[in-house]
């Protein structure tokens, strides 16, 4: 048999799962409400996290060292002589305290401490032996069999409360020095001796001599028991297990309630996120009329349009007028884009205006209530900032609405209206550069009747072509206006779809601005989740080594 520390792995396990413990009460942080469970078991951790302390005590020669040397299966504690008060043997030193620890390479003795001690008859030993004892699970008081009944032991167990005795047994070592009537003679003089200092009951060895292996043997079971008695270790580790339990527990109840708020938190953020919807649903239900307004604000434009068109045709016919007509196509293409964007952008920003002041209103009924119900301040109404993003979705939705008069191919259409007055404009201008040139070549030869001739035909060539093309810009005017009604009304669900997502990009922004209280719900859920599960697993775990304990 082997001297051992008792329940090493229930109290590993154990230690693992209390610390667990201890660590998912600092993340939940709610220190008030767990101070009270988590303080025990952080002081039951505590005691079991020293060395099982196994301590020796007697007088100079009674063979402490021997008998410590047969407890722990090892001569390297007989061949060290105690110059100080004390010795510690460790397989390491776990307190960091190293001043009076030995070493002995045997992992069979981790966790336990054995203390091997100087003569106690000497008062400062005695004293330092006092205060170890204090902190002893086991304590062995060797007799020496030449005269055990002046051991200085029995001064100190007569000191000893009678709760605390509970730790000690007594050994008797150099039997082997008494010849046989003393031997004989020594149990009925231990009996004495015990009834007379009132221990009657205690564990008394008798241990005949080192190399005894059944005395060793003995020795050993007689510390281990006391050290797995109900008062020792045992007993600490399910203590320990208990308290982790009700701390485990308690921090259940607080996550528990955690998610309850939880749960009340997104049922508050699920009721402003419909109140949004229904702000939505309140800004689409007059997109057909809004629409329709986008088409009179457009129509209203064109006599702008036109008259940019007029000018840029100009108001009698030449050259430069026919060199700009395969032209004008793009050009009155671009005009009609920008005099659209003026006016959407005007209607537009009166539109935003309206829906911001909507908005402000919505959050300022939010802001108590958001207070009241999450504990978050969103402070005032961010105007600036959604003013600031509805700008940027204004320059967007113009740029949507030239897709569908790109899609509807205005620009080819326009360039045919422009094309088609192409010919008879060329004849004009070369009949009055033949006219021109006609009545000149005449002039040099002396035909001045003829080459006047000429030269009123030309006027009356220009005078002509000018007038057909003042008739032809009020009909090139009339077909622009026509195709554009025509674009829009073809286009109308284009022009529909775009201002529909122009409506849900302005509400979506107004919803980015609680983004705050928004995260908070959510990080609330996302930390709330992983500590349910390892309390769940804590808990687990723990009862099921409560059944083994």
């Amino acid at each position: 048999m082997e001297l051992r520390r008792p329940h090493l792995n229930e109290e590993g396990l154990v230690r693992l799962w209390a610390e667990k413990a201890l660590d998912l009460c600092d993340q939940i942080d709610e220190g008030e409400d767990l101070t009270e469970y988590r303080t025990p078991v952080r002081q039951t951790l505590q005691a079991l996290s020293h060395d099982r302390r196994i301590m020796v005590l007697g007088g100079a020669g009674a063979g402490k060292s021997t008998l410590l040397s047969c407890m722990a299966g090892t001569q390297t504690i007989a061949q060290h002589t105690t110059a100080n008060h004390y010795t510690c043997w460790r397989f390491i030193c776990r307190d960091g305290d190293a001043s009076h620890s030995r070493f002995i390479p045997l992992p069979q003795l981790e966790g336990l401490e054995l203390v091997d001690t100087a003569d106690i008859t000497r008062e400062e030993v005695r004293h330092t032996c006092e205060l170890l004892m204090q902190g002893a699970d086991v304590v062995v008081g060797v007799l020496d069999a030449r005269a055990p009944a002046t051991s200085p032991v029995w001064d100190v167990l007569d000191t000893v409360p009678e709760n605390a005795r509970k730790a000690w047994m007594l050994a008797v070592a150099q039997v082997n020095q008494l010849d046989a009537r003393e031997s004989i003679a020594l149990k009925e003089r231990l009996r004495e001796l015990s009834r007379a200092h009132g221990i009657d009951g205690m564990r008394i060895l008798i241990f005949p001599e080192p190399g005894n292996e059944a005395a060793i043997v003995t020795l050993r079971s007689c510390v281990q028991e006391i050290l797995e008695d109900t008062h020792g270790a045992a007993t600490q580790i399910r203590r320990l297990a208990e308290l982790t339990t009700d701390l485990v527990q308690r921090a259940g109840r607080i996550l528990s309630a955690r998610e309850s708020v939880s749960r009340t938190y997104n049922v508050f953020m699920s009721g402003i996120e419909q109140e949004i919807d229904n702000f939505l649903h309140s800004q689409t239900i007059g997109l057909a009329q809004y629409s329709h307004g986008l088409q009179l604000t457009v129509q209203q434009t064109l006599p702008e349009l036109l008259a940019q068109v007029r000018q840029k045709l100009g108001y009698i016919l030449s050259p430069g007028t026919l060199l700009r007509m395969e032209l004008m196509g793009r050009m009155t293409e671009q005009l009609l884009y920008q005099c659209m964007d003026r006016a959407v952008q005007r209607m537009q920003e009166e539109s935003d205006n309206h829906f911001v002041m909507q908005c402000a209103a919505h959050w300022q009924s939010v802001r108590p209530r958001m207070k009241k119900a999450l504990e978050c301040e969103i402070g005032d109404f961010p105007a600036d900032t959604l003013k600031t993003e509805l700008k940027t979705l204004r320059e967007r939705l113009c740029r949507q609405l030239y897709e569908p008069m790109a899609d509807a191919g205005l620009q080819a259409r326009l360039f045919s209206v422009y094309v088609a007055h192409v010919s008879w404009m060329q004849t004009c201008v070369i009949c009055e550069c033949i006219f021109c040139v006609l009545a000149g070549v005449l002039g040099c030869l002396g035909q001045d009747a003829l080459g006047l001739g000429c030269v009123v035909l030309a006027v009356l060539t220009w005078s002509g072509g000018s007038i057909a093309h003042h008739v032809a810009s009020r009909n090139i005017g009339t077909q622009i206006e026509s195709l554009v009604q025509d674009v829009f009304s073809n286009q109308e669900k284009d022009f529909l779809s775009v201002l529909e997502a122009l409506i849900v990009s302005r509400v979506t922004a107004y919803r980015q601005l609680y983004v705050v209280p928004r995260r908070k719900v959510a990080k609330r859920e996302v930390e709330l989740r992983p500590l349910q599960e390892q309390q769940r697993a804590i808990h687990t775990q723990l009862r099921l080594l409560m059944t083994h304990l």
